[in-house]
C-alpha cells in the first residue's frame, strides 16, 4: 500500500484507531495522534526488576498510556521462543494486553514478527538498523529500536484495516 494511503487513514465511527506495543523489557508503543492526524507518537520505558513487579508495572501504566485515546484496536508482537525466561515474560506481558484491551472493549491482535519486518523493508529477517530506517519512512523521527518496532507494527494494521475491522465485529 503506498505511503501517502497509509497516512490518510480517516477514524470514523466504528475505528478511533490502533495503538501497537512492542513486547518486552524494553516496552515501546505507537499510535497516530488523531488532533494532528499525519503525527506518530511512539514511546517506550523500560520495566525492570522481577517479571511479577513489570507485570504489575505495566497492569499501572496501561490506563495511562491510553488515557484520552479512545482506540478501538491494539495490536503487539506475536511472542517467540528466546529462552524460558524471556518467553515467560514476553507471554505473560501478552496475556495482561489482552486482558486490558479487552477490557477496555479493543479488538486484540497479534502479528508475527516477520510479518512486520516483511511489510516494512521487504525482508522478514531485517536487522535493527533496517526497522529504524523503515520507521522514519512512515514519519517516526526517533531512534530508538524498540519504538521503531512498533511505528512498524502500527503501519502494518492501518495498512490491513480491512483485516482487523473484520476482527471488530
Amino acid at each position: 500500500m503506498p505511503l501517502k494511503k497509509l497516512l490518510t487513514v480517516k477514524k470514523d465511527a466504528t475505528f478511533k484507531g490502533v495503538i501497537a506495543f512492542d513486547l518486552g523489557r524494553n516496552m515501546a508503543w505507537a499510535y497516530r495522534d488523531w488532533v494532528y492526524e499525519d503525527e506518530i507518537k511512539a514511546y517506550n520505558r523500560l520495566y525492570d526488576g522481577i517479571r511479577s513487579h513489570r507485570f504489575g508495572a505495566f497492569m499501572h501504566d496501561f490506563p495511562k498510556i491510553t488515557e484520552g485515546n479512545p482506540f478501538t484496536v491494539l495490536v503487539y508482537e506475536t511472542p517467540f521462543a528466546r529462552g524460558r525466561d524471556a518467553t515467560r515474560s514476553l507471554w505473560g506481558l501478552a496475556g495482561i494486553l489482552e486482558a486490558c484491551g479487552t477490557k477496555a472493549k479493543m479488538a486484540v491482535v497479534d502479528v508475527a514478527v516477520p510479518t512486520i519486518k516483511k511489510f516494512a523493508t521487504g525482508d522478514g529477517r531485517a536487522s535493527k538498523d533496517d526497522m529504524i530506517a523503515a520507521a522514519k519512512k512512515f514519519g517516526y523521527a526517533g531512534n530508538n529500536e524498540h519504538e521503531a518496532d512498533a511505528v512498524c507494527l502500527l503501519m502494518y494494521a492501518e495498512a490491513n484495516l480491512q483485516r482487523v475491522r473484520e476482527k471488530i465485529k
